[in-house]
């Protein structure tokens, strides 16, 4: 059962073509659950596998005057928001969530976009100043399950049999969660129209895992066949399970392709863009060409984007990667993520090599290159050589340097160039255990910019112990790191003369200490740490789980010091401790799933503050996924609890914490069939945070969705939503109140094809009223010239309230080979 939440995060598509004048256009149906933004059209998956990576996706109507897009998200059970940075690539945002974050019931998440000039925007909308610490009242959700069960014990999670894709959009994800113990899982392959494409698979525990855009097998439009073979422990085959998926565009008769030891692939997509945005126009070009080749037991794969946003007083927009690899070897080199252990490396885009050795018993893991460039500092105003003294002293902050002999300039800061080296060496594969050891060394390049202030430089070191018993039903896993951190290393390191004459009791010890630090990082008054005595610079984290009975426990102890800093992980929560415990029990075949989760953290881990804030979270999840075709839902209550030591009367009241939200969720989706297929979805949500000090900061939401999306025996879909929204937030005085922020969004779309569904037409229409009022009209088509050929024409038009409206036309070509 696929729900509309999915089917209008995607990108529904049509096109319109006659003789040599051809309109195309493409348009993204407006997210599910729609909220108030002026820059995100969409965001897609809504549903995941469990287990497996999941590449988020978010559609932007003006990504060029986005410097960055973060996905903000959680677990279910989790009161501690992780930050992943997004890659922007032309109108398309998009970041790789590591598989064990994928559990279910859902994935909590949110965005945060920050413009050129610094300033944030949350979808959905926020009324926090700072969103990384105060999330949104209502947050988004990704779904985390199963397929709906069969009588096979092979679930096919995706592609969908109903749902046309386009090549590009194609993920072949399989769960042999329910496989039997005569089934040897490590013998099973998968086929995708009689090609054995096992080896290119990702086996991830009870998930296959395969992505044909990685790879040089394209795929033609039409009607393709995944076919999953089971076999004993003997070699034997046992069970054959199959499904297939459509491919969108020109249809045509494909014969049995045949493995081969060389192959290549080209993919070119060229886009014009033109934005008219507060009446201001803007034009934009780009190009991306993807080259991959096969040649025995190597992959290549290359990508090339250029853009005009590519600009040099910002960071690089253009992006490139040419890369091999074999079982055994992968080297790449351009813009990449590397992955390494979570504490120290992890969503943090560099541009250098990029290489993993795997050799089973030994691996080796390298990356280096650079994570910002210089972007120098420009010219604010010119200052006569008389009147300096007094600019100076109005803003000793500011930057200043001669422009010739009676004038000067104030320069703004700019951004240091950063260069990072990360290794680990590990022994052992990792499927029965794996012991690692981390170096990251990470510095600013003084002489990258003539204007700039307090470079920095960090080193870290770290190590990981994973191990498996009992086939991995019983898992015990760490990791441990402890960073060296200089705020500012312009000054050099400590001289004899300054440390005798400001460290005189120890002038002898840190004299030694220097001259043996100083080789791997500066030693000053800004080097953290300074004394080992609290190690506020330690990190680490231990959990082991336990899987027996359709019963999996979980148990994790978390450290993050309070000086803990790693310029490869700049997203992590520092100054927190404590633990969290979870359990997931499926019942009834699998179409019961309850969870339940405590956990409790606090701060304060170096004891220089006042007061130690606790944080505690309680969470129960019943989802239950009939094998009839019946309804499913999800039900889910959470309480967070957040307090400190202080009185909320007395005379720290003013800092005191005291507050508890209550959340409650019911999700369903139904599908049926009366005269056409239809695909229902009802949501609702409500949560009420109440604040028992002096601030009051009490915070009530309400969301209310309904959808329904239909495909007709005809070559038509129609989507229709309504969404409410009630929230009841701080009026922002000490003496309370609140103030509302209501309104409601209501969407309308369809999609027509023609001539073989190489021809479509699609109109959207999404008006927002309320306390926020705007209309949204997109139209669109969609042309398969020929079979490997893509062209489109996008136009929106945003009539907004109090100030002008907007319009973006887009124009694309794409061509495989």
């Amino acid at each position: 059962m696929n729900s509309p939440v999915k089917l209008w995060s995607g990108r529904l598509t049509g096109a319109l073509g006659l003789g040599s004048f051809i309109l195309l256009l493409v348009v993204p149906i407006p997210d599910a659950y729609s909220q108030v933004s002026m820059r995100v059209v969409s965001v897609s998956p809504a549903e995941a596998p469990p287990n497996t990576p999941i590449t988020i996706r978010v559609d932007l109507r003006q990504g060029a005057q986005l410097d960055k897009v973060y996905f903000v998200y959680r677990q279910f059970g989790e009161s501690n928001y992780k930050r992943l940075e997004m890659d922007i690539v032309g109108t398309a945002a998009t970041v790789s969530m590591p598989a064990k974050e994928a559990v279910p019931p859902f994935i909590e998440y949110y965005l945060v976009l920050v413009s050129q000039t610094g300033q944030t925007e949350t979808y959905p909308v926020s009324e926090s100043t700072n969103p990384f610490f105060t999330p949104p009242v209502n947050t988004l959700q990704i779904a985390v399950r199963a397929q709906e069960s069969t009588s096979s014990p092979v679930i096919f999670l995706s592609p969908e049999t109903t749902e046309p894709l386009a090549p590009e959009d194609v993920l072949i994800s399989v769960s042999l969660l329910r496989v039997g113990s005569e089934i040897a899982k490590p013998l099973t392959q998968l086929l995708l129209d009689d090609v054995n494409i096992t080896g290119d698979a990702v086996f991830s525990n009870d998930i296959i895992v395969y992505s044909p855009e990685n790879f040089v097998l394209r795929l033609r439009p039409g009607i393709h066949n995944i076919t999953v073979r089971l076999f004993d422990r003997s070699g034997r085959l046992q069970q054959t399970a199959s499904s297939t998926f459509t491919v969108t565009g020109r249809a045509e008769f494909i014969a049995p392709s045949v493995a081969t030891k060389y192959s290549y692939g080209v993919s070119v997509q060229l886009e014009s863009r033109h934005e008219l945005v507060s009446d201001v126009g803007t034009w934009y070009n780009r190009a991306n060409l993807q080259l991959t080749g096969r040649a025995d037991i190597w992959r290549l794969r290359s990508n090339f984007f250029i853009t005009s946003d590519e600009k040099a007083d910002r960071q690089p927009q253009n992006r490139y990667f040419v890369g091999a690899e074999s079982p055994w070897l992968k080297i790449g080199y351009g813009d990449g993520y590397p992955s390494f252990p979570n504490l120290i490396l992890s969503g943090k885009r560099l541009r250098g090599l990029h290489s993993a050795l795997t050799l089973g018993a030994f691996n080796l893991d390298l990356a280096f290159g650079s994570t910002a460039r210089a972007v120098d500092g420009v010219l604010l105003k010119t200052i006569s050589a008389d009147t300096l003294a007094y600019e100076q002293e109005r803003d000793p902050t500011g930057a200043y340097a001669r422009i010739d002999s009676v004038t000067w300039g104030k320069f703004s800061y700019g951004t240091y160039a950063r260069d990072l080296f990360a290794i680990r060496p590990s022994f052992g594969s990792g499927e029965t255990w794996q012991l690692g050891f981390t170096w990251l060394t990470s510095k600013d390049d003084i002489r990258s910019i003539q204007y700039g202030i307090r470079p920095q430089e960090n080193i870290v070191v770290g190590t990981d112990l994973l191990t498996r018993i009992d086939e991995g039903r019983i898992e015990l896993s760490g990791q441990m790191a402890f960073s060296a951190f200089n705020s500012d290393i312009s000054s050099g390191n400590f001289t004899d003369a300054y440390i005798d004459s400001v460290y005189k009791k120890d002038a002898q010890a840190i004299k030694d200490a220097r001259d043996i630090l100083q080789h791997l990082i500066t030693v000053n008054d800004y080097l953290r740490p300074l004394s080992f005595k609290k190690l506020s610079t330690l990190a680490y984290d231990v959990s082991t789980s336990f899987d027996y009975f359709n019963n999996h426990l979980k148990f994790t102890y978390l450290f993050r010091g309070s000086d803990y800093n790693s310029f490869g992980q700049t997203f992590l929560r520092k100054d927190i401790k404590g633990f969290n415990l979870s359990d997931r029990i499926r019942l009834f075949e699998n179409q019961v799933l309850f969870v339940a989760g405590y956990e409790r953290l606090q701060d304060n881990t170096s004891d220089t503050k006042a007061a130690t804030a606790t944080f505690s979270n309680l969470n129960f999840a019943l989802s239950y996924y009939p094998r009839q075709r019946a309804p499913n839902f999800t039900l889910g209550f959470s309480r967070y609890v957040n307090t400190n030591d202080l009185n909320t009367s007395g005379p720290d009241q003013l800092s005191a914490i005291d507050d508890a939200t209550n959340r409650f969720l019911v999700q369903t989706s139904y599908d049926f069939e009366f005269g056409a297929k239809h695909i229902t979805t009802l949501s609702f949500s409500t949560s009420h945070r109440g604040d028992y000090t002096i601030h009051q900061y009490n915070v009530n939401n309400t969301t209310v969705m309904l959808g329904v999306t239909t495909r007709y025996t005809i070559p038509l879909q129609t989507a229709a939503e309504v969404v409410l929204n009630k929230n009841e937030l701080p009026a922002g005085s000490l003496t309370g109140g609140t103030r509302k922020l209501d309104y409601t969004t209501i969407s309308f779309s369809g999609r027509y094809s023609v001539l073989n569904e190489t021809l479509s037409f699609l109109t959207a229409v999404t008006p927002t009223f309320g306390d926020f009022k705007r209309t949204v009209v997109d139209l669109g088509s969609e042309w398969y010239a020929q079979s490997a050929m893509k062209v489109s024409l996008q136009f929106s038009y945003l009539q907004n309230q109090g100030v002008t409206n907007d319009s973006i036309w887009s124009l694309r070509y794409r061509y495989d080979l």
